[in-house]
């Protein structure tokens, strides 16, 4: 479980927004779009749990622009894992805001 400050949680609110809208701002959309064509094997939960470090960075840091700049200096196979893992939580997100709850 990731801790996060109410200004944290305030920008991941913002970002998983702007993405389930289309407007993915840490991420190049070639690049997106080049990571979801491209064949390769599931992550396992050793790289799973690899990539929830870059995630916590990532939150811990102030400004898209510091982000962005951490996100560049990645690893390619890294920065592929980490831009699946932030899809998946943006996918999970509109999962949960679509469920009826009774």
């Amino acid at each position: 479980m990731i801790a996060v400050s109410k200004e944290q949680l305030d920008t991941v609110q913002y970002l998983i927004q702007q993405s389930t809208q289309g407007n993915h701002i840490l991420f190049d959309l070639d690049l997106v779009r080049h990571v979801f064509t491209s064949s390769s094997k599931p992550m396992g939960e050793e790289e799973a749990y690899q990539v929830e470090h870059h995630i916590e960075r990532l939150i811990a840091m102030d400004g898209f622009a510091k982000q962005k700049a951490y996100i560049e200096e990645l690893a390619e196979e890294t920065l592929h894992r980490v831009i699946k893992t932030y899809f998946n939580i943006v996918e999970n997100s509109l999962f949960e805001s679509s469920q009826v709850r009774h």
